[in-house]
């Protein structure tokens, strides 16, 4: 069974509420999902704005701490040296310059002053500076904190050590320094370059290990959530602050942050199951990157809000929607539920039923409109119908009271040609031939006229009959009676009502002939007139009245119309006997009509279905007496 099939085995209404439960369910969920969908994506926007504008103000406020840490530093490596002891005045304003070029000889006096002069004028006003080395380009150091002379050892920890001389300011990301005898005391080294104020050339650099706190607190000025913060990494993955844990100086490969990758500024990451959002911005100055780590619940809480909002708001419309749609569903459906209970009720032949009926355009009302029409011809058609069976069962009531009527107008036939035999018989004995001849022709007519299982015979067979009739009537009058029939021999197969013709001719004898003694004639012919036959019947006596020719008329009419019942009146064969059984027997278009002429005679005529059987050769058969 296919799909379009199947769906008619449900009602209209459980397919409308299947239908728009569906839809409804459906566009919640996908505006639900597109509400999350785009809201998630704005809320990480926003995060990823606010936090691109918080690190890239951290990244400028240490970029602004270490230059303006390197230009404190400018004055004391190429400008004149002040005395701390005011007592105490020295007229050499370059003494680093000439340490660094090796022009000044390394005293313990030369020493301490360059020491006291950095002290003085860098490291008294950064209290977070751990130390200063002064190297030479020739690999001379002075550190202001191992008392002139740093040991080598200490030295190995320096990453600047064994790097060359820079040019130009260097940062050097966080490392574990042996401070003071602390070992592992993260510091970050800022290497300046000293250049020749006589020469222009670089002659050395300064070196200024620098604790974290001042970056510390750069950092902890800025929050970002509950448990979001903010740290630094170098470029080469080394993690330069980390306010929560102690990773300071550590590869971040090999710490609990190895899972972060540093691809793209703005980046959604995964780890344990929890998301993050990261991002972060990269300072040129420093080669840092300055990075904010938030986990993204926490960012998305306005998310997580709409989103517990949106799952309330969607079991309400659910809710809502369970309850309208089957409600809405059989509201819609009503109209039409009505309607098939009243074509139930028609079918059970109840025609009375109508359906409610309201003005505008809704296809229902349409439908009711129809259904109303339909019903109110159904009505008509079947009360025509049940007239018409009426009016049939009525004509086929007709048709046999008129044989009836037909039957009870013959005499017993047995004992009737049975005598007329014997009548014959004598007469033949006699030897009184018209006797003979009448009784035996009067045997015949009934003879045929107690054949009534026949309805219809040939026209062959009337005509034989009516020419018996006609013999009988010559004898009775022999001298001044004419009768003519002119019927051409290829009508004489036509089917026609058995005695149609004698009771005609029989009126004509009864109503022409008797009155005027016997003179006068009697015609039957017949012609074909399109797929009919007419045959007529005529007379030259006095004629028949109008006015009882009119009532005549309309007593035929009203046979044709089935509006005559008064078949149980006639005591003859007659003319409205005739007529109603053509009419029922070829339907209300055939039968009889009269024509009269007063004082010339009468002429009936008889219309029936031209139905040939065979066609003999053509001769007329002609009968005058």
């Amino acid at each position: 069974m296919n799909w379009w099939q199947w769906q008619y085995r449900f009602s209209i209404r459980t397919k409308m509420v299947a239908a728009f439960l569906g839809v409804s369910f459906f566009s919640l969920f996908i505006m639900v999902g597109f509400a999350n969908y785009y809201y998630a994506k704005s809320a990480k926007h926003d995060f990823f704005e606010i936090a691109q504008q918080a690190v890239s103000r951290i990244n400028h406020q240490t970029d602004l701490y270490f230059t303006q840490l390197i230009q404190s530093t400018h004055a004391t490596i190429a400008g004149p040296l002040p005395s701390r002891n005011p007592l105490v005045t020295r007229n050499d304003t370059s003494l680093i310059q000439d340490w660094l070029q090796g022009e000044l000889s390394v005293t313990r006096e030369n020493l301490f002053w360059i020491e006291n002069s950095l002290n003085q004028t860098i490291a008294l006003n950064y209290s977070e500076i751990v130390d200063m080395f002064l190297v030479s380009s020739d690999k001379r150091i002075i550190s202001t904190e191992d008392n002139l002379a740093p040991d080598e050892s200490r030295l190995m920890t320096e990453p600047w050590y064994q790097s060359p001389l820079a040019d130009t300011a260097k940062i050097f990301p966080t490392y574990l320094s042996e401070y003071r005898n602390s070992v592992g005391y993260p510091v970050v080294a800022v290497s300046v370059p000293i250049f020749s104020t006589n020469t222009v050339k670089l002659i050395g650099n300064l070196v200024i290990d620098v604790a974290l706190n001042e970056v510390g607190k750069i950092l902890g000025r800025s929050t970002l959530g509950e448990t979001g913060y903010f740290f630094i990494v170098a470029s080469d993955g080394t993690i330069v602050y980390d306010p929560n844990t102690g990773l300071a100086g550590l590869p971040m490969a090999e710490t609990e942050l190895s899972w972060l990758h540093l691809d793209k500024p703005n980046d959604v990451q995964t780890w344990e199951g929890k998301d993050y959002l990261v991002s972060y911005n990269h300072s040129e100055f420093t080669n840092w990157n300055v990075v904010a780590l938030v986990p993204l619940n926490e960012m998305a809480s306005g998310l997580t809000i709409v989103r517990k909002s949106m799952i309330i708001v969607m079991v309400l419309v659910s809710i809502f929607i369970l309850i309208t749609v089957p409600w809405l569903s059989g509201w819609l459906t009503r109209p039409i539920s009505k309607l098939k209970d009243l074509m139930l009720r028609v079918e059970n032949d109840d025609l009375s039923v109508q359906a409610d009926v309201y003005p505008g355009n809704d296809e229902i009302q349409q439908l009711n409109r129809r259904f109303n029409r339909m019903t109110y011809r159904l009505k008509e058609s079947r009360e025509t119908i049940y007239g018409l069976k009426l009016k049939e069962v009525k004509l086929q009531l007709k048709q046999k009271e008129a044989t009836i009527q037909a039957l009870q107008n013959q005499i017993n036939p047995h004992l009737l040609y049975n005598t007329l035999d014997i009548i014959k018989s004598i007469a033949f004995l006699e030897d009184n031939p018209r006797i003979a001849t009448m009784a035996g022709n009067l045997g015949s007519v009934y003879r045929y006229t107690a054949r009534m299982a026949e309805l219809e015979v040939p026209l062959s067979d009337e005509i034989e009959h009516l020419r018996n009739y006609l013999d009988i009537i010559h004898v009775r009058f022999s001298k001044h009676f004419q009768s003519e029939i002119y019927i051409h021999q290829k009508y004489m197969d036509c089917m026609i009502v058995k005695l149609c013709l004698q009771p005609m001719v029989e009126n004509a004898v009864k109503f022409a002939v008797e009155p005027k003694y016997g003179k006068a004639a009697v015609l039957v012919n017949a012609f074909q007139e399109h797929d009919d036959l007419i045959i007529e019947i005529a007379d030259n006596g006095p004629g028949i009245p109008a006015i009882k020719l009119k009532e005549l008329q309309e007593r035929l009419d009203a046979i044709s119309e089935g509006a005559d019942d008064r078949f149980a009146e006639q005591q003859s064969l007659g003319i409205a006997n005739v007529h109603t059984r053509l009419v029922l027997q070829y339907g209300n278009k055939y039968g009889l009509s009269v024509a009269s002429f007063p004082g010339r005679g009468t002429v009936v005529s008889i219309r029936i279905p031209f139905q040939i059987k065979d066609v003999p050769d053509t001769n007329f058969t002609k009968s005058d007496k």
